[in-house]
């Protein structure tokens, strides 16, 4: 009789040891298992998405690449629109063809000193200059349009004062006498960031440029 108690009390505790090993097992190995696997699928997972990220960027920047040709070009005609220094003999020289390509004669050209250029963010300068030249008024007009959208340097034209005929009595475009303009205009010098030189100082007036 009280075998069989105790056959049972045997088996109840085995049960209950059977079920506290369960318990201790998956606390101690199974569930620290479970988390890290829960862990390192969160970082692959975090992986795969920079890799994602990365693959894009690096697509992004193999498109930027291809188009650096284009971007240099595009930086020339910058600089030479807004020239790191005044080189004003070159804007000179830009004057006499835009003269030659309108058909009038350069009389004359004033350029001023450099001064700084207010409300800019960047160091920048600007040079004022008179430019007088002879001819029609037809080729006036051609002249103000070849200084404004034809030569590189960028201008921004302030006054345009017409004269009457010269004493030579050139004929022009339309059968009158050529016609004395004066062009106030202002010409832009952009040094590059972190330059705190100012542009060289401009050169004498120069005149009696040809045709």
């Amino acid at each position: 009789m009280f075998s069989g108690r105790t056959d049972r009390l045997w088996i109840i505790g085995g049960v209950l040891a059977a079920a506290v090993l369960l318990v201790a097992g998956w606390f101690l190995l199974i569930s620290p298992e479970k988390a890290e696997a829960d862990r390192l699928h969160g970082e692959a997972e975090t992986a795969q998405t920079q890799v994602a990220t990365l693959r894009s960027r690096l697509a992004d920047l193999e498109r930027e690449n291809a188009d650096l040709p284009r971007y240099r070009s595009e930086l020339a005609e910058a600089r030479r629109a807004l020239p790191a220094t005044a080189d004003s003999e070159k804007f000179l020289e830009q004057l006499q063809q835009a003269g030659e390509a309108a058909g009038v004669f350069l009389q004359g050209v004033n350029v001023g000193d450099p001064a700084k250029l207010e409300g800019a963010d960047a160091v920048m300068h600007h040079l004022s200059v008179a430019v007088t030249v002879t001819g029609g008024a037809a080729e006036a007009e051609e002249f103000l349009d070849q200084i404004q959208r034809v030569q590189p340097r960028a201008v921004l034209v302030e006054s345009v004062t017409l004269g009457g005929g010269d004493d030579e009595g050139e004929e022009g475009a339309e059968g009158g006498g050529a016609l004395s303009t004066v062009v106030n205009l202002k010409i832009f010098v952009a040094p590059p960031d972190g330059a705190k030189t100012a542009p060289a100082a401009a050169p004498p007036a120069a005149g009696g440029n040809g045709s």
